[in-house]
């Protein structure tokens, strides 16, 4: 005989209004995701309502974000982060989803404090305002001149949970709706929302 035990976790729901999806959903990309930790655990589930953008080939990935804790002097290099993000060492990143500042690589996240992570990075990006939302890109750069990880001709938001152990996980992806913003997991900034034009945030 074979036992198999499972552990059943309720999201909020947070989609108030669905009018459009993506035909047939898609398949979330899980590399990026191998090295993170959420709650100091590795990912094996992805929540639902995540923000996601395509790559070359046409798979979907998760734009990473965390909200700035404590506001970081311009020669800062320690960020302080709520610790509902999915950053991992070697990730680049900047400040705000107008990525028009400078980038650079994670080279520590401390996940001792239970109130907050601290992100090390290379070298400073500048100063941070509390509450601005640090956002993945592609690589280390200057001010203006950051690349933003996925195609953000078309950012849409997981309608569903995505598993993570098995590879090919697809998922229905909102285009057009309502969604409650207070139960998505990740942060999002003004300028994050202005690549969902179609999407209202309540």
């Amino acid at each position: 005989m074979y036992l198999k035990k499972e552990k059943e976790f309720q999201y909020h729901p947070a989609i108030v209004k669905m009018l459009e999806d993506v035909v047939g959903g898609g398949i979330i990309a899980r590399t990026d995701l191998r090295t993170a930790l959420f709650d100091g655990q590795p990912l094996d589930e992805l929540p639902p309502y995540c923000i996601v953008g395509k790559d070359t080939n046409g798979g979907w990935h998760v734009i990473k974000t965390a909200k700035v804790a404590e506001a970081v002097a311009e020669a800062g290099k320690i960020i302080k982060v709520s610790k509902n993000h999915l950053f991992a060492v070697g990730d680049f990143v900047t400040a705000g989803g107008a990525l028009t500042g400078a980038s650079d690589k994670i080279t520590a996240i401390d996940k001792t404090n239970t109130a907050y992570d601290s992100i090390t990075l290379a070298a400073t990006i500048g100063a941070i305002a509390k509450d601005a939302v640090l956002v993945a890109v592609k690589a280390k750069a200057d001010a203006g001149s950051a690349v933003a990880t996925v195609d953000t001709s078309e950012v849409t938001i997981t309608m569903s949970k995505v598993d993570l152990t098995v590879a090919n996980q697809s998922c229905g992806l909102m285009v057009r709706g309502t969604i409650e913003e207070k139960n998505m997991p990740f942060s999002l900034d003004a300028d994050l929302k202005k690549l969902m034009p179609l999407i209202r945030f309540v």
